[in-house]
């Protein structure tokens, strides 16, 4: 088995890899003429780069072959959103009108800004502000952009370095901080005033409202709010390796995703909506998951960049997988060739497509459609890199290693479907993937090559 193994990974890596996809047609008509999207920066596209890049918007509106109207506006909370409704123009209000579906994406900036006030004022008492700023340069409303601008984090001086130099003591500040925090946006009782059950949620229901008034028929679908608290195990390593800057980023993390599970579970209270769980996807991980594991928004967001690269938005990997919640949660799928499989495709690496976290990679596959026996990697095709991952999935899986695959991906791998991958599953993928790059006289599917119809 070795031999077999060593000549098909030397017969792959001789493989040309470098085979592009068709080039995406335009999405499909799905019966949807018109989406409206409101929101805030999320919905915005804040910090793409709009001439190569596209926000969820974009790609929902290729996918579903209609016209997308986005009324989104960065740094807009709650009021803002019934101040956006309030005032639309009669065009506005026709597009309104005659669109099917209504996305929001709303409530985060209410929740981070009320939490962002707290933070700052003890950043600035306990002297962990970035250089050059003062408690008297903090705006009186700061948003969750001043909390990056103001408050130094993990720089010398900063929050880390107090957590780590302090001890016990920076642990009970901080905790006492965080759990005020918590307490007041989540809880509704004597001692905490429950801003998102009374303030945001209030809010939200008095939009839709709005919405319903314009287009008694649209159907409405509200995202859920994923957590930016979320670092990869070399970020952790790197930047929060001591155990009190551990401790304290563990405790910032757990707190957010309190507050935003929270949230989550009020909007599925609401009655009229349906909820889009970018929650879910950008955490990547069960309900019932360890509370230590940190999720994956790391891999949607720009958080672990450098400096003023540091963003907390969604890169464009986020809108891809925001996109196919959104549009799994409509249920108009097809097989698509248009922008969203373009976008996945093109992803920087080809290492992507398989670190691609496993909970929105099947979202992803669900929506695509398109599926391939053999196509590894979701890229529309099979080439030698499908039989590359193939075996590496069967080597460390054979190992008693952690499979990496989603379960997509096993079915795809599975070529004779006797439940496991094998190096024989990888060897047939190559075979097959030789005889397309020969030319593939007939062009047989790789079921029809294997004559397993």
């Amino acid at each position: 088995m070795k031999k077999i193994i060593s000549a098909l990974l030397s017969a792959v890596m001789g493989a040309s890899l470098a085979v592009m996809p068709p080039a995406p047609a335009a999405g499909e008509t799905s019966g949807i003429d018109s989406v409206t999207i409101f929101g805030d920066s999320i919905a915005a596209g804040y910090g793409l780069d709009t001439e190569k890049e596209y926000n969820y918007g974009q790609i929902i509106g290729d996918y579903l072959g209609c016209e997308v109207e986005n009324y989104a506006v960065s740094g807009d909370t709650t009021f803002d959103l019934l101040n956006v409704i309030g005032n639309l123009s009669d065009e506005q209000k026709k597009f309104v009108s005659d669109s099917e579906v209504v996305i929001i994406s709303i409530g985060g900036n209410d929740m981070m800004n009320y939490a962002t006030k707290k933070l700052l004022a003890f950043a600035a008492d306990e002297g962990f502000l970035n250089k050059g700023y003062t408690k008297d340069d903090i705006p009186p409303e700061p948003t969750i952009s001043d909390l990056l601008t103001y408050m130094n984090i993990d720089g010398e001086g900063g929050l880390m370095e107090y957590a780590e130099n302090n001890g016990v003591a920076a642990q009970l500040k901080l905790g006492s901080i965080l759990g005020d925090i918590s307490g007041n946006l989540c809880h509704n009782n004597q001692t905490y005033e429950g801003y998102i059950d009374n303030v945001i949620i209030p809010n939200i229901e008095e939009a839709m409202n709005g919405i319903k008034a314009i287009n008694p028929d649209a159907r409405i679908i509200i995202q859920s709010v994923y957590q930016p608290i979320q670092f990869s195990p070399d970020y952790m390593e790197e930047h929060f390796s001591g155990k009190n800057k551990s401790m304290a980023i563990g405790m910032i993390r757990l707190r957010f995703k309190d507050i935003l599970e929270d949230f989550r579970a009020e909007l599925n209270n609401i009655e009229g909506a349906d909820v889009a769980d970018i929650l879910n996807e950008f955490t990547s991980l069960p309900d019932d998951a360890e509370a230590t594991e940190q999720g994956f928004a790391y891999f949607f967001t720009d958080m672990q960049l450098p400096g003023d690269d540091r963003d907390f938005h969604p890169n464009q990997r986020g809108h891809l997988a925001i996109a196919a919640e959104v549009l799994d949660t409509i249920g108009v799928l097809h097989d698509d060739s248009g922008l969203l499989t373009k976008i996945y495709c093109n992803l920087p690496n080809p290492g992507y497509k398989i670190k691609y976290p496993l909970i929105p990679l099947d979202t992803y596959k669900k929506v695509a459609g398109n599926f391939k026996m053999g196509d590894v990697d979701f890229n529309t095709m099979v080439t030698g890199s499908d039989a590359t991952l193939a075996l590496m999935e069967y080597t460390i899986v054979n190992g008693n290693g952690t499979s990496m695959f989603s379960e997509l991906q096993k079915k795809s791998a599975d070529i004779d479907s006797d439940g496991m991958i094998s190096g024989s599953d990888a060897q047939r993928i190559l075979q097959y993937y030789t005889y397309l790059s020969s030319g593939g006289e007939g062009k047989l599917t790789l079921e029809e090559y294997y004559g397993l119809n």
